[in-house]
């Protein structure tokens, strides 16, 4: 994800003053450690309705809304040349996940919206999830389909067929993660 739009920087944590507080508790019965990588916690902060994640000594996913709050108004002070944050991801050699106090920065894209307004964000053209849906409708149109998704409970993620109309909901963006082989015709949506 580094040279991605999402993007920050390489910032320097600390243990008295996290930068990003939220801190992703790896389950071992659920996603192993050894599956770390920036789309994992990029997708789960954005789940927990954070606006920023960061990576860190190649395992550890932290989560937060202001990575600048102990910085002060020059944040360059705080900020790290990339080559700090060069540690590999235990999920995916190929990314960078932070390095020893050094955190890979990224903005989620998560923005708070007013009630009765949905948003939401193409995330891929002509691919479809591996991962079972909780819940498969029919609608007419994408915007439809993001109604059902944000008025169900649980719903942050579809998959809509512009052929048949099949709406396919996911309660996790890290559903995403689990796997997107090319199918024509179909394309992920994040709800907003």
């Amino acid at each position: 994800m580094k040279g991605s739009h999402d993007y920050v920087g390489c910032f320097v944590d600390t243990l008295h003053t996290r930068l990003l507080p939220h801190t992703y508790v790896l389950d071992i019965g659920t996603i192993n450690p050894l599956d770390m990588e920036n789309n994992l916690c990029f997708l789960y902060c954005k789940e927990q309705g954070y606006k920023y994640c960061g990576t860190q000594n190649r395992d550890e996913c932290h989560c937060g809304d202001d990575p600048y709050q102990y910085g002060p108004a020059d944040v360059r002070d705080y900020y790290i040349q990339d080559f700090d944050c060069d540690r590999e991801c235990t999920g995916d050699s190929k990314q960078m996940c932070g390095g020893g106090w050094r955190l890979s920065v990224y903005e989620t894209g998560y923005v708070q919206t007013k009630q009765g307004h949905v948003q939401l964000k193409l995330v891929s053209n002509n691919t479809m999830l591996t991962a079972p849906p909780n819940q498969v409708i029919t609608a007419r149109s994408k915007i439809e389909c993001a109604r059902y998704c944000k008025l169900s409970d649980d719903c942050t993620v579809f998959v809509m067929s512009t052929e048949t109309g099949e709406c396919s909901l996911y309660n996790s963006y890290t559903v995403m993660c689990e796997g997107v082989p090319y199918v024509q015709g179909f394309h992920v949506y994040m709800i907003k």
